[in-house]
């Protein structure tokens, strides 16, 4: 029996709907776990003394076991340590996170060009408390590019399928295209695409189109709780014909 277009469409929706869970997940399974080991690391002897020489074996130990990312200790005047270059030239008293950061508050996802490496990428990170008082902050920047390949590899998408996240704001922070990390969609000359964006931005879940690169496609999107990002899987609609 061949199965009509109706049923065609709606696996290929299902199948759609299984690679969108998978990609969220993977990202933010992926971002816990950072947090996860730096919390452990921010609560032990070494980081809680504030002393630099004191934690870096124990910060280098982490992030050999991780090629994906950068580890770092910031002070609350914002100078700050990795464990390939030491004491930076540069501070960073002037991101956006960083007086959350020293307010007590964990950082879950910022997006930063990393001063020390200037890559692509999110940052993670949590205040180091010492009788009461915010001495400093451990943090990592996980290189986007890197988890894109990463999830562009678990995914195995079809040629004509895609998959992009977008932070609260409307830049990609994930995509297959990973050239295409932190641009805004919305300015990439199509009005179809804008407004999808714009719908996704407004909404936590659903499906829109749109045409893009001459083709029409459609998307569907979850919103992560924990980052509040859009995950989407694009794919053509001309596919399901």
């Amino acid at each position: 029996m061949i199965p009509s277009f109706a049923q065609a469409e709606s696996d290929s929706e299902q199948a759609a709907h299984s690679l969108l869970s998978a990609f969220m997940s993977y990202t933010d399974l992926r971002i816990v776990s950072v947090g996860r080991s730096l919390e452990i690391l921010a609560s032990t002897t070494e980081a809680e003394s504030g002393d630099w020489e004191k934690m870096k074996g124990l910060l280098g130990v982490y992030q050999k076991a991780d090629a994906g990312l950068v580890v770092w200790f910031v002070r609350p005047d914002g100078s700050y340590y990795t464990v390939d270059k030491g004491l930076m030239a540069v501070k960073l008293s002037d991101r956006s996170y960083f007086a959350e950061l020293m307010t007590g508050n964990k950082i879950t996802g910022s997006l930063v060009v990393s001063k020390s490496t200037g890559q692509r990428s999110a940052v993670i990170a949590i205040p180091i408390k010492e009788g009461g008082k915010i001495i400093g902050a451990i943090g990592a920047s996980l290189f986007l590019d890197k988890l894109a390949e990463q999830i562009n590899s678990v995914l195995s998408l079809r040629a004509d399928a895609s998959f992009f996240a977008l932070s609260p704001d409307g830049l990609a922070t994930l995509h297959r295209k990973t050239e295409r990390h932190f641009l805004d969609p919305r300015e990439l000359g199509s009005e179809t695409l804008k407004r999808a964006v714009n719908e996704m931005l407004s909404g936590t879940n659903g499906t829109v189109s749109y045409q893009f690169d001459n083709t029409t496609k459609k998307a569907i999107y979850l919103t992560s709780p924990l980052t509040q990002w859009k995950f989407a899987i694009a794919y053509s609609a001309a596919s399901q014909k």
